[in-house]
């Protein structure tokens, strides 16, 4: 299965959840992650990674533009799983992620900003379709604020626009900030149960 995690707004947890998912994926077997940020956050988040010796690890690769479809492609048959963390904004990479992927995540915050940005991706997405049928969309809501009513104005938006929004919510989270920064999970880091059972909640539903 590969997962690509895609959004052309910055800052709504994109690398934080394709890192979790990766790794949490190398608990149940070979993980491939490519990094196709030009940031290459996910690939920082990989040596620290390295450097602290914590497994399971995905394998961490870097490709970008096009070379995510076309050498992302053989790539990802070595593996049982593939997590791709296309780039905050639309870019050939993104969209080569999206005609790799068997299911694309969206992660998206609650503001109004999040909301204007999602034409333009919903846009993209169909195009993708269009030359992968295989392709699932489902969004993740990504550091909410539990306490505003943001999330629920939110859904009605996602809903009004036919999407497929998961059940499981990821709400902002300092534990979930340094566990990346120290190139961990939070399961690794830190006592935040919350924390811990929003993304277990997420990977389960995700992986269904």
């Amino acid at each position: 299965m590969i997962y690509a995690v895609v959004n052309t707004k910055g800052g709504v947890g994109k690398t934080t959840t394709a890192v979790h998912l990766a790794a949490m994926l190398s608990r149940k077997g070979s993980t491939l992650l490519i990094d196709g940020d030009p940031q290459a956050s996910a690939a920082s988040w990989a040596a620290w990674r390295r450097e602290t010796e914590r497994t399971p690890s995905p394998t961490t690769t870097v490709l970008a533009g096009k070379a995510i479809l076309s050498e992302g492609k053989g790539l990802a048959e070595k593996y049982k799983h593939a997590v791709v963390d296309a780039g905050g904004r639309d870019s050939p990479g993104m969209r080569a992620a999206l005609l790799l992927a068997d299911r694309a995540i969206i992660p998206i915050g609650a503001s109004n900003l999040d909301a204007a940005a999602m034409d333009d991706l919903l846009s993209i997405v169909e195009d993708a379709k269009q030359f992968n049928e295989k392709l699932v969309v489902r969004v993740l809501l990504t550091r909410i604020d539990p306490r505003t009513k943001d999330t629920g104005e939110m859904l009605t938006y996602l809903e009004e626009k036919g999407l497929q929004v998961l059940k499981s919510k990821v709400c902002e989270r300092v534990a979930v900030r340094r566990a990346v920064g120290e190139g961990a999970i939070v399961q690794e880091v830190g006592k935040d149960g919350n924390a811990v059972a929003e993304i277990e909640a997420f990977f389960e539903e995700v992986t269904k």
